[in-house]
């Protein structure tokens, strides 16, 4: 779990201190203890401790025999073993801990993969450090993993080549089965056994799929997502332990020029849902719905991938944007267009800040926008240029924004002068180009002709251009409305033209047609009767052409990039654009209203999103919406009342109304957001449709309130509480995955997931030179586990070329006689023997070995517990021990996981429900002071009929149980529950009650 506030309290730190980059980092989760202990690796293989809260080095560890680390893994099944990867291998630390920098080297983890020597491999030279020009290696963090080689002799660099099918992608840690290392090729995925040092098992990509750039291992599942180059999801999970089965896997993502997958996430809560980032800043949300299957050949269930959410970012910068108008159907949103230099222009919807369309229209750049209707877009692009006198290839374009259709009007058939400015006329009939240094063209947008101009001398170049609309009287004496077009040329001059037709006209006689000189205009912006314009000094000009007069005011602020008028009625606010910044002026008195001179970016385009508020384009790639009249704190520019589809979330909610809100769900009562149907929709991907929250059994709504509230720790908590509670009342027991890691597993499925890996680490072994060390620990492991005849055929199957033939033969010898040995001497004997060999610490496993077999199985998993190996004396009890004898041995683990240095007390709590000590669990719930979840246990105990009892065998831990819940939920407001369970804890329970009573009567308003 990561605190936001944690967090940026250490990334400041780290910024501010360090100027390099971290190769990995992650945050340790194995202690209850403490939730903010961050484990950064840094350059130079330097392994720190960070305390996220204060920023402050726990401990810091330099590894020796490593030269670089490039990324790290913890094993979420053993909190001492780490798994590092470098360019030359991997490597393994199994003393770590929190408490202390390890004082141990790390050791090389090696094996051959698919089982076979590699001969061709010679043993010296080290692998390249720097392999970033792959090709195929979408992140350069897949990280230079992909030079990793898992031989035991290293090849130079002249032997590695960037396309070889046995470069690895990622190795990590199986999530749901213990000592198991998952490592990932372009075309298939291999399990790694620790325990044997040997793959047992080979997943082969699909021939028409693309390869694996990264594949996502599942805890509550064995099963894999698996993200591919092309951007497409799939998911493997495995049927009967022995053959992976493929889920339809997704199309491939519509991948545009460099854009490409970067990483995916899953929801580490319910492992149904899964988000792909790409490297242009969208997210991708799949959901992993399960359902019956069709097919009798199938596994019980069927998958499918869903895409549910699309989440678009702003492209990179350089951005133009142009606000729309307002609409004329009030259920309509007012869009933003916003064009990027990717050619493609999105459309947010001002009123939920969403992307509500996107468009792709071009491969050149959009250079800017202009609406023309509600419905209509303007849009003209032209490659980025780094030099002003470049010449390029412009086009024009309409783009319907209803149907997608997009209409090319103009397009240069050679090289020209860059577009300045498109203007469309009041009428939208017409728009006029101007070029940087060209002659402006006028068009027609109904039919996309080009207009004549008509005139005895040459048109002139002009700088900027405005289109005026002017009313007059016609013979009869109605009233008239024409379209001008204003130009002012390089001199200064301002010239006059009108449309008529198909030709543009020269208008001597309009009061606009004027020889003043006023210098050279960049910006120019017409509202009512005023014309403001802006030069390259930096001068602000008002003109008002029926008076023939001109203020001006010189700002000094150097170009002005360009001007636009506020739409509100009644106002002249205009908002003047420079490099530097922008102004807010008063048309009217030409005073300035107010001024944003931003440092940490700069603004390239803006426009008026309402009367009152300013879009800004940053160069940071953000788009600022501010009022105009406070540059200080950014808003929307509509009323988050005017919302008319409201969106509800739980994490929306302040922390008193979550936890009354939950509190509510977990005693049956409509809970308000928690039980509406939109956000169960979203939080749980299968949940029964035709089923209410607060109607659903009581072991369903904790699984539902805590998978909405995203609390993988009561998830899994619950989960347990339904396998450890057969009585329980369940509609999502069919849809929730029972499996979790082996440790937890029942009994015939544990000896099926054991049994398979050794079976199919023999197969995978032969021909490999550590076949026999490999043989060797399987026969233990099935000695061990009771297989003692299939060890023998093993054993006795060997060559008598073998080295320790001899030896070998011996103990097949020794494990037939011992199978029908019922003599206490031989008995003593042999445990003896075993008990001096567990005393040497050099053979524990031989001597627990001999111990299982004579039978000795509770004594081996004691022995295996004094040596600290408490996850395989678990699994030897759970596959040879009664149920009695096995909770001993997992009370034991429980008692050692609570230790305050190991203090691993939520897996203790989980593993107490797997060996049924309910009464175990009750008591670490107590001592962990988590209340409300021991008060919901104690109910669901009530259902099995079983709360008496557990409550005359724990009568002090209850009492306070059900008080410091009353007090908990009295304090989040829901007084009558409260009184309820004061009722339940007895005499003080009784006296609480008064005093709540008291309070409540109190706070009553008179």
């Amino acid at each position: 779990m990561c605190y936001q506030g944690s967090f940026r309290t250490l990334l400041g730190f780290l910024l501010t201190h360090w100027s390099h980059s971290f190769p990995d980092m992650a945050w340790h989760w194995h202690q209850d203890a403490t939730q903010d202990m961050l484990l950064v690796l840094h350059p130079g293989s330097n392994l720190v401790l960070w305390n996220a809260s204060t920023g402050t080095i726990i401990w810091r560890k330099t590894y020796q025999r490593v030269d670089h680390l490039e990324s790290f893994d913890l094993d979420p099944h053993q909190a001492d073993r780490v798994l590092f990867i470098a360019p030359d291998g991997v490597w393994m630390q199994n003393d770590f801990t929190l408490f202390r920098a390890s004082n141990s080297e790390l050791r090389r983890v090696a094996w051959h993969p698919n089982g076979k020597t590699d001969q061709s491999a010679p043993n010296n030279g080290p692998l390249p450090k720097d392999l970033n020009q792959s090709p195929t290696s979408l992140r350069s963090d897949v990280r230079r993993r992909a030079a990793r080689f898992l031989y035991r002799s290293t090849p130079t660099a002249s032997t590695v080549a960037l396309d070889d099918p046995n470069l690895v992608a990622e190795i990590f840690f199986h999530r749901s089965v213990h000592d198991v290392l998952v490592a990932v090729y372009p075309r298939q995925i291999v399990l790694v056994s620790l325990r044997y040092l040997c793959p047992y098992r080979t997943i082969t990509i699909d021939k028409a799929s693309a390869d694996l750039l990264s594949i996502l291992p599942l805890r509550q599942k064995d099963g894999f997502f698996c993200l591919h180059t092309n951007g497409c999801l799939s998911f493997r999970h495995a049927v009967d332990r022995k053959r992976y089965e493929t889920v339809p896997q997704s199309e491939s993502t519509r991948l545009m020029k460099q854009c490409k997958p970067y990483g995916f996430v899953i929801d580490p809560v319910g492992e149904a849902k899964c988000s792909i980032l790409m490297n242009d800043g969208r997210v991708l949300v799949w959901s992993l719905h399960s359902g019956a299957s069709k097919s009798a050949e199938s596994s019980a269930k069927s998958f499918r991938l869903n895409l549910t959410h699309s989440l678009t970012p702003l492209p990179a910068a350089p951005l133009i944007l142009q606000a729309g108008p307002r609409p004329s159907n009030p259920d309509r949103s007012q869009f933003l267009a916003v064009g990027s230099g990717k050619g493609n222009v999105q459309l947010y919807n001002l009123s939920t800040n969403d992307v509500g369309r996107e468009y792709f229209i071009q491969n050149n750049a959009v250079q800017g926008l202009k609406w023309i209707t509600e419905d209509l877009l303007l849009v003209f692009h032209y490659p980025n240029t780094t030099t002003p006198t470049a010449l390029v290839k412009s086009e024009v374009s309409i783009l319907n924004i209803i149907t997608g259709a997009v209409r090319s009007i103009r397009k240069s058939p050679s090289d020209e002068s860059p577009i300045r400015t498109v203007k469309v006329s009041p009428t939208k009939e017409h728009f006029v180009i101007t070029f940087k240094n060209g002659v402006p063209e006028v068009w027609s947008i109904a039919d996309g002709r080009k207009l004549v101009w008509h005139r005895t001398r040459a048109v002139p170049q002009a700088t900027a251009a405005e289109w005026v609309r002017v009313v007059g009287t016609d013979m009869g004496g109605g009233v008239t409305r024409q379209d001008l077009i204003l130009f002012v040329d390089l001199n200064g001059l301002f010239q006059a033209y009108k449309v008529k037709g198909n030709i543009v006209h020269e208008d001597k006689t309009s009061v606009f047609a004027t020889q003043t000189t006023i210098g050279h205009i960049t910006a120019m912006c017409r509202k009512r009767n005023k014309i403001v314009m802006g030069d390259v000094d930096g001068s602000l000009i008002k003109w008002i052409p029926s008076e023939s007069m001109a203020e001006t005011k010189n700002l000094n602020r150097g170009w002005i990039k360009s001007i636009k008028f506020s739409p509100k009625e009644r106002t002249m606010w205009a908002a003047v654009l420079f490099n530097d910044g922008l102004d807010v002026w008063e048309i009217e008195t030409m005073e300035l209203i107010n001024q944003l001179k931003p440092k940490q970016f700069k603004v390239t385009s803006l426009d008026w999103v309402s009367g009152t508020h300013l879009a800004l384009c940053c160069t940071d790639g953000t788009i600022r919406i501010f009022d105009f009249r406070n540059f200080h704190s950014c808003s929307s520019a509509i009323n988050r009342e005017a919302l008319l589809d409201r969106v509800s979330s739980a994490y929306l909610l302040s922390h008193e109304a979550l936890w009354k809100a939950k509190s509510s769900v977990l005693l049956g009562q409509y809970s308000g957001i928690l039980s509406d149907r939109k956000v169960i929709g979203e939080g749980i991907a299968n949940f029964p449709q035709s089923s209410n929250l607060e109607q659903m059994p009581l072991i369903d709504r904790c699984l539902a309130s805590a998978l909405l509230l995203g609390d993988e720790s009561d998830y899994h908590f619950w989960k347990a509480c339904m396998r450890a509670m057969p009585w329980t009342k369940s509609v999502l027991r069919e849809t929730v995955n029972h499996s979790d890691c082996s440790f937890l597993l029942n009994k015939e499925a544990l000896k099926e997931l054991h049994f398979d890996v050794a079976d199919s680490t023999l197969k995978c072994a032969r021909g490999s030179l550590g076949r026999l060390d490999c043989l060797r620990r399987c026969v233990q492991d099935l000695v061990a586990f009771g297989e003692s005849s299939r060890a023998v055929e093993y054993l006795l199957n060997l060559d008598s070329h073998e080295p320790r033939y001899y030896e070998d033969c011996l103990k097949a010898a020794l494990l037939t006689a011992l199978q029908g040995a019922t003599s206490e001497t031989v008995q003593s004997t042999i445990k003896l023997v075993a008990t001096n060999l567990i005393a040497s610490s050099s053979f524990i496993a031989a001597g627990v070995e001999l111990l299982c077999s004579i039978g000795k199985i509770g004594d081996a998993c004691r022995y295996l517990q004094s040596a600290g190996n408490y996850e395989d004396a678990a699994t030897l009890a759970s596959l040879r021990l009664s149920p009695d004898e096995i909770k001993d041995i997992y009370l034991r683990w429980v008692d050692y996981l609570c230790a305050p240095e190991i203090n691993q007390r939520s897996f203790a709590l989980l593993l107490s429900l797997h060996c049924g000590s309910l009464d175990r669990a009750l008591e670490l719930m107590a001592t962990s002071r988590h209340f409300e979840r021991a008060a919901i246990f104690l109910r669901l105990c009530d259902e099995g009929g079983i709360l008496e009892e557990i409550r005359d065998r724990n009568p002090v831990i209850c009492e306070a149980i059900y008080l410091e819940y009353a007090r908990y939920l009295h304090g989040v407001g829901l007084r009558r529950e409260a009184l309820e369970f004061c009722d339940k804890g007895g005499k003080n329970g009784r006296l609480l009650r008064q005093e709540f009573e008291i309070l409540n009567h109190d706070n009553v308003p008179a």
